[in-house]
């Protein structure tokens, strides 16, 4: 057995541990040991006039910044204005935020350039959503509970394709047959010189649905991501949790000592060719 064993110096907490019973929606509190960028002088959109064009979102990663892995984009006016109207009625929340890493990435495309935001939808119905933007993790706004129900229902029925999962560079599952499983290798190598990396394995069930593993080694320890919002056919969870070892046995990978038990990460790069 081989075993790379990652030292913690620090108790690390879970991150964003989500349920699909909760009928709660994001809460402004601490969840995340993520560093969380200081607010830069932003200017403010005008939704009552601002003109957008195109949504597009992402599955985000980390405050601060938008994953450039597109997971959709919406180009349909209906579909467009549902966006703005969510955020224009949206209301400031007083304080400022300390919350779990965000949810989604999004962006507005404007003729002015581009508009960017972090968003949290939660899993379930009726739950209020949350909006900051990239440039201000700070301040939140709350969206209101019908508008966020829409934007989950869009955003759920987006479709993400093995194809465009292999060209965003996701390690790809397709019932066995492992596509870009050099990036897999490349993510072992950053970590065994203790170099910050991350790789994204996206699994499809048999009716096409993807079924994400998210892990991010920041130097010290991998926070590992399972997210099957996308599978119609189970039950929504985002789940985040810590990993102290990623081990491999007969080549097969699994993690151990984590924070948390949640869906058990076990890859086998070579599966199925």
């Amino acid at each position: 057995m081989i075993r790379i064993i990652l030292m913690l110096g620090l108790i690390i907490s879970v991150v964003g541990c989500s349920s699909a019973n909760s009928n709660s929606g994001p809460r402004p509190h601490t969840l995340s040991n993520d560093p969380i960028p200081k607010p830069a002088d932003i200017k403010l959109v005008n939704w009552g006039k601002v003109e957008v064009k195109q949504v597009t979102i992402s599955r985000s990663q980390r405050f601060g910044s938008v994953n450039p892995s597109v997971l959709g984009t919406f180009t349909k006016q209906a579909d467009i204005a549902r966006f703005v109207q969510a955020f224009r009625k949206a209301v400031k929340i007083e304080g400022k935020l300390d919350i779990a890493r965000p949810e989604y990435d999004l962006t507005f495309a404007t003729e002015a350039g581009q508009e960017t935001f972090h968003i949290w939808i939660g899993l379930s119905k009726g739950a209020k959503g949350l909006y900051t933007y990239v440039a201000d993790t700070g301040t939140g706004y709350t969206m209101a509970a019908e508008d966020t129900d829409y934007l989950r229902e869009l955003i759920g029925m987006m479709p993400y394709t093995s194809e465009q999962a292999e060209s965003n560079g996701d390690v790809v599952n397709v019932h066995g047959k492992i596509i870009n499983s050099a990036n897999w290798t490349r993510f072992l190598e950053k970590m065994e010189q203790g170099t910050p990396s991350d790789v994204q394995i996206t699994s499809y069930t048999i009716e096409g649905d993807p079924i994400f593993q998210d892990l991010f080694f920041d130097g010290q320890a991998i926070r590992y991501t399972y997210d099957n919002t996308m599978d119609h056919f189970g039950s929504p969870n985002r789940l985040t949790t810590y990993c102290k070892n990623l081990e491999q046995e007969e080549g097969r990978f699994t993690l151990s000592k984590c924070d948390s038990e949640i869906p058990s990460f076990s890859f086998t790069p070579n599966a199925g060719g």
